[in-house]
């Protein structure tokens, strides 16, 4: 059986015997004529009592619904003047015709047998020229699942104040009272299921189709309904999958009762409230093999109430005595709630069940084998918080979230890490931004070179060309958000390289020095660790290596000493005053800005994270006992 029969109970529909006269009226009845209708309705209803005829009374008006075996048309009965809903039975093979007929029968008995308000009553009983028939009363609303289902496709969990969750668990209330009504009376649904439920335009509820319902023998009540006339029998599965019982489902018919009832009226109740089928969706077969898991546990959403999350826990049990005792059972729980009882001691006792298991995975998180420790310290921080879900104040659960935070991890979570990852890509897309734009001033700042009077035209171009590729080899990185450590490893050894041709202007210990301790503080900072010690050589070298160069005799010296003093020896430009000058001041300041604005930087990403830390204190403080 389908997972939404919404099928209304089979019926098939009896053509009326009409006479021309009659015909006639009935088409001035509903404005198809210029003739006064307040007239012709009285002669309708005139002709109808002077010929009271079955085939004459009922006027289809139109189609309901049509099921396997029948048809639900809305007709009027011209005989009292009211619309009825008419079930009539659909042509049949003849070899069949004394089974259905009897089932047909049977559904419009006990359907009449039960009188409620939320049974929908059945006004007469015969046979018609085509068969039986019977005529109840007409219904308007629409039915639990198109709620559910329109709720689903809005944000909000409802469609509205005339759908809102109080109105559904009140609606709930009336369905349990109306089902256990019927199983005072001997009768269990069998199908009860959210398009089985209606919610009429003025706060109706009903309790739809009862054409598999099985009477169970109660008392002295007389023999409308004989248990002959019910064609299932052991081992038959009647149902529809995700509300049937286990017992349904195993076709165990000495066992369904009204137990099985409350079963539906659990998986009911958790749609209702989350939007989500108690057992998941899928084929057919795997929600019947869910069912018959004994060990199943529904998820809790996290915006359903406890109270009912336990009731539904209960009313699902897979074991039948395990289930409540009734539906009116459920109805005063529901009715609890809603009065804002909220069960203190369920929750006291549900609250502890879950610091229970949060303290022995605690334990585990911080003294158990380290393969554990992860899953045990977040599978802690669950139960814990479950716990508090049910009762914010429970000392105990709050003391193991307290007595976790107080005990980082030795290891970084492999979540926390894919984190701290993200945020190290962000810090180094950072740096890649600064050193495109450091290098980029540099580029700036180097036509200074060419008013100092150029001596060595292949040097200077190299040096030229040295920061350009520097330059451009930062804007790359940075605009391909390259964050592997190989590249900041080649930004610093291209820097580094740049430094020591820098050399050949004013020499390697003057200004090469600064530049590479700058350059060196950057790069080390946002290098990986495996990396730094390159970096601080690669920094060493940009001065080191040229120096060591001029000892050894392989370029003229720089630099030479005498009692007057150091003289620097213009190498690949002249060394005007002025413009030698404003070169050195223009380059001392860059070294004195950028290692201020990457100091500063650092400083704010500190107190940052001392802000949150700080934060985070604050919350554990609220949270923990104040012991």
């Amino acid at each position: 059986m389908s997972r939404r029969d919404t099928e209304e109970p089979p019926t098939h529909k009896v053509p009326p015997k009409r006479t021309p006269e009659v015909q006639t009226l009935q088409i001035s009845r509903f404005g198809k004529s210029t003739t006064e209708p307040r007239a012709l309705v009285g002669e309708v209803l005139a002709f109808d009592a002077m010929n009271d005829t079955t085939v004459d009374r009922y006027r289809t008006l139109e189609l309901l619904g049509r099921g396997g075996m029948g048809e639900v048309t809305k007709s009027l009965d011209v005989k009292i003047g009211r619309e009825i809903a008419l079930k009539t039975m659909r042509p049949i093979a003849p070899q069949d015709l004394p089974q259905a007929t009897s089932r047909f029968l049977r559904e419009a008995r006990v359907q009449a047998l039960l009188e409620h308000p939320s049974i929908v009553p059945v006004y007469d009983i015969a046979f018609g020229p085509d068969g039986p028939y019977f005529t109840m009363k007409r219904v308007r609303g629409e039915t639990l699942f198109d709620i559910i289902e329109g709720s689903r496709t809005t944000v909000k969990s409802t469609l509205g104040l005339r759908h809102s969750r109080h109105r559904l668990l009140s609606a709930f209330v009336t369905v349990c009272l109306a089902v256990d009504y019927a199983h005072q009376s001997g009768v269990v649904h069998r199908d009860l299921k959210p398009d089985n439920i209606m919610l009429g335009n003025h706060g109706e509820v009903y309790v739809l189709d009862w054409g598999v319902a099985r009477v169970l023998p109660v008392g002295e009540r007389p023999s409308v309904v004989s248990d002959e006339s019910d064609d299932t029998h052991p081992g038959d599965m009647v149902g529809t999958p995700g509300f049937m019982s286990p017992e349904q489902v195993l076709g165990q018919l000495d066992l369904v009762d009204a137990k099985s009832d409350i079963f539906a009226l659990g998986a009911i109740l958790y749609e209702m409230v989350t939007l989500e089928p108690l057992i998941e969706d899928g084929t057919n077969v795997a929600i019947l093999e869910a069912t018959l898991n004994p060990n199943r546990t529904p998820p809790q959403p996290r915006d359903m109430p406890p109270e009912l999350y336990a009731l539904v826990l209960r009313a699902t049990r897979f074991h039948r005595d395990e289930r409540p005792s009734s539906a009116r059972e459920l109805a005063d729980a529901v009715e609890r709630y809603l009065d804002g009882d909220r069960e203190y001691a369920a929750r006291q006792r549900v609250a502890n069940e879950h610091t229970d298991k949060a303290k022995a995975l605690a334990n585990l998180a911080l003294d158990g084998p380290p393969d554990g420790r992860e899953d045990a310290r977040a599978g802690a921080m669950r139960e814990a918080g479950r716990a508090l879900s049910y009762l914010p104040d429970h000392e105990a659960a709050r003391s193991v979230v307290l007595r976790l935070f107080a005990t980082p991890p030795v290891a970084l979570p492999s979540a926390a890490k894919r984190e701290m990852q993200e945020i190290t890509n962000a810090q180094i897309r950072t740096g890649m931004r600064d050193n495109a734009v450091r290098t980029a001033i540099w580029v700036l700042v180097s036509p200074l070179l060419l008013f100092m009077g150029v001596r060595i035209p292949w040097l200077a171009g190299l040096v030229m060309a040295g920061v350009v590729a520097c330059a451009v080899t930062g804007a790359v990185l940075y605009f391909r958000k390259v964050t592997a450590s190989y590249g900041r490893l080649l930004m610093a050894l291209m820097v580094s390289g740049y430094g020591a041709l820098m050399a050949s202007v004013f020499g390697p210990l003057v200004f090469v020095p600064g530049f590479a301790a700058v350059n060196t503080v950057l790069f080390a900072a946002q290098g990986s660790p495996r990396h730094r010690v390159t970096i601080v050589l690669c920094g060493c070298a940009a001065f080191v290596l040229p120096f060591a160069l001029e000892i050894a005799g392989l370029v003229p010296p720089s630099m030479v000493f005498s009692d007057a003093g150091m003289l620097l020896v213009p190498r690949v430009t002249h060394l005007p005053e002025a413009v030698s000058l404003i070169s050195l001041i223009a380059v001392s300041m860059l070294g004195v800005i950028a290692p201020a604005v990457v100091a500063t930087r650092l400083r704010d990403a500190l107190f940052r994270a001392e802000e949150r830390l700080l934060i985070h204190k604050w919350h554990l403080e609220k949270l923990a006992p104040k012991a």
